[in-house]
């Protein structure tokens, strides 16, 4: 690698997954940007408009001119966040590949302690919300945190994993980490972190947790439910049938 490619490569990909963000995206863009532009760092910014119906890639796009490195990937139809997140990390640049909801639920700064923990030889760091350091500014309604709880026992009971808490959007990997797993994610829809964290660990790659502020944004579109546990049940099996590794 040559001195000017080498001054010129991207450190930090952030990838932000967005399905009719148009509303919540520029907040997210504003603060992402304010943050990036004081770092040392060269980073870049990839929008995946998961099928949008409304202007999110237009939203994005506006920002380019704070932002030259931010980059626009839309495609239809919707196809689901795991496929928006896997097509956007995938296509990242960065030595480090962090992927953050476009509700800003986690603050960016955040990313500077995960960096941090991740340059202490962990693969993957991941945001929770149940640690004991975590702090939690506005709660999810209580049957929908209890719904969580729940799936976060289903998935230690079926899968054998250690971590309570796998979806919280706000999660950082290795450009090493992103190559190794994310070509065999196969789940293209909100549960795609558990078949990552499911292989990952299994593969017995380094993972590491960190509380995180997070506040709940009452626009979130998961439903809860008898019909929607006995899917997540289903999936939990499918993954331990995909990936029979380690167990």
């Amino acid at each position: 690698m040559s001195d000017s490619q080498e001054q010129n490569s991207v450190f930090l990909s952030i990838v932000i997954p967005a399905y009719d963000e148009e509303k919540r995206l520029p907040r997210t863009l504003e603060e992402t940007i304010k943050f990036l532009n004081t770092q040392s760092y060269i980073s870049e910014i990839i929008v995946v408009s998961d099928g949008s119906n409304d202007r999110t890639k237009n939203t994005a796009d506006s920002f380019r001119s704070l932002f030259p490195r931010l980059r626009t990937i839309e495609y239809h139809p919707n196809k689901g966040k795991g496929f928006a997140v896997k097509k956007g990390m995938i296509d990242a640049k960065g030595e480090f590949r962090l992927f953050m909801d476009a509700d800003y639920a986690v603050p960016i700064e955040f990313v500077s302690t995960f960096l941090s923990m991740i340059n202490h030889q962990y693969d993957i760091v991941i945001g929770s919300r149940t640690l004991r350091q975590s702090q939690i500014e506005t709660h999810q309604p209580f049957f929908r945190e209890l719904a969580a709880k729940s799936f976060g026992l289903l998935q230690r009971i079926v899968l054998q994993l250690p971590f309570e808490d796998t979806q919280c959007g706000f999660k950082l990997f290795t450009k090493r980490a992103v190559e190794r797993l994310f070509a065999q994610l196969t789940f293209h829809c909100a549960y795609f972190d558990t078949e990552l964290l499911f292989i990952a660990y299994h593969s017995k790659m380094k993972i590491g947790e960190i509380g995180i502020r997070w506040t709940h944004d009452g626009e979130t579109r998961l439903p809860i439910g008898i019909k929607r546990t006995l899917e997540i049940l289903r999936k939990l099996f499918r993954i331990r049938r995909i990936h029979p590794i380690g167990l």
